[in-house]
Formats: structure tokens, C-alpha cells, sequence
């Protein structure tokens, strides 16, 4: 038996604890409440990957903002030591700019919030395809819903089934 994979996405301040596999099982024992069940349990996968890509496109508004702001300290800072130079021996080149630049604390807290940014998109981008992998389950689990429930009608009933194929013959 396969091990459970616990996944958990968060979609603004609210986090889900998804229960999809259990949410995907089906049997001829609980045929009539899985095909209940199906057009909600679908609506509501579909829903929540839709947020997750608003989220995920909020996220990426916050990437671009984070990139403005180092560019534009980046841009402060060089101008800066542009007008006052660092104290170093020796002449004062680009590199020396660039270094005191990039070694530059407000550079640095910047450049942190970049990467975070980062990071939280690659989460984000995570959550929407495992919402869509799931979600793409349940389209599946509707087609063996389907084949279940003919199948069962089939076994319940031979005659029929074997007089319906006929008359699709005769068509």
C-alpha cells in the first residue's frame, strides 16, 4: 500500500488540509452517494485552484514590486558612493562602487526580500499544480463513476444489455 501524502495549501491567510484521496474512492458499494457526491467535490477542487492562481498572481505582483525596490536602492546606493566615495587605498573604481553596492545593508534586506518572493511564488505555483493534478483525478473518477454504474447495470440485468447492443448493431 502506498503512504498517505499529506497535502496542505494555503490560499491567503486560510490554509486546507486536502483529503483528496479519500475524496477520489469509489465502489459499487458506495456507487449512488459517489455520483452524488462528484459535481461538489469537482466545483470545489476547480474553485480552490482558481484562487490559488489569483494567489499566485498576487504573489507574482509582490515579485515585481520586491525587484522595483532593489532595483531602486540598488540605483540610490550607487549614486551615493557615487558623491561620497568609500574610504579605500588605492583609486575608486567601478568594482569598489558595485562591491559597497552590494555589500550595502539596505542592498542586502532588499535583496532578501527578493528571494522571498521568490520562494513563496514557487510554493504558490506548487499549490496550483497539485490542485490541478487533483482536479484533473476527479474528471477521471467521473469517467469510472460512469463505466461503474454501467457495468453494474449490465450485471444486474444481461438481457437488457445484450438486447440494447443488438439494436445499436442494427442501426
Amino acid at each position: 500500500m502506498r503512504e498517505k501524502l499529506p497535502v496542505k495549501i494555503k490560499i491567503g491567510e486560510k490554509e486546507y488540509d486536502l483529503n483528496y484521496e479519500e475524496e477520489l474512492l469509489a465502489s459499487e458499494e458506495t456507487i449512488n452517494e459517489n455520483l452524488v457526491d462528484q459535481p461538489p467535490l469537482f466545483a470545489w477542487y476547480a474553485v480552490l485552484e482558481e484562487l490559488a492562481r489569483d494567489e499566485l498572481s498576487a504573489k507574482r505582483m509582490d515579485l515585481a514590486k520586491a525587484k522595483l525596490d532593489l532595483d531602486s536602492e540598488e540605483a540610490s546606493l550607487d549614486l551615493e558612493f557615487r558623491k561620497n566615495p568609500p574610504k579605500v587605498e588605492g583609486k575608486i573604481t567601478e568594482a569598489v562602487i558595485s562591491n559597497s553596492v552590494k555589500t550595502h545593508e539596505g542592498y542586502l534586506a532588499a535583496r532578501v526580500a527578493v528571494d522571498v518572493a521568490e520562494n513563496i511564488i514557487n510554493k504558490a505555483r506548487g499549490d496550483v499544480g497539485i490542485l490541478s493534478a487533483i482536479k484533473e483525478s476527479f474528471a477521471h473518477r467521473k469517467s469510472t463513476l460512469i463505466a461503474l454504474a454501467a457495468n453494474m447495470r449490465a450485471q444486474a440485468d444481461p438481457d437488457l444489455f445484450v438486447g440494447k447492443e443488438k439494436a445499436k448493431q442494427k442501426l
